[in-house]
């Protein structure tokens, strides 16, 4: 884990907890992925942002992709595992 990875995982947890207000945010690294468990209205959601995802990108790019999952997450759609990853156009998707 870098510090540069390490810091931008945790402006995200700061994201997720401040438009989350009412979820259970939980962050952890592993085996080069930043993972964030989201308990939110009885449903667990598990998003991953890759080591390489984050020192690939600039956090003002990160932050843009939070919203999509927020959405994602408040839709209660499926899948409840979302991977962040880079679509090859250097912008993100929530897969």
């Amino acid at each position: 884990m870098s510090v540069n990875g390490d810091l931008k995982a945790s402006l995200l947890l700061e994201d997720f907890n401040q438009q989350l207000a009412d979820a259970d945010v939980r962050y952890q690294f592993a085996g080069g992925n930043h993972a964030f468990t989201i308990r939110l209205g009885g449903a667990t959601w598990q998003v991953d942002f890759p080591e390489r995802v984050l020192l690939e990108h600039a956090i003002r790019d990160l932050e843009k992709v939070v919203p999509k999952i927020i959405q994602h997450l408040l839709s209660d759609a499926k899948p409840r595992r979302i991977q962040v990853s880079d679509c090859g156009t250097g912008s993100l998707a929530a897969v």
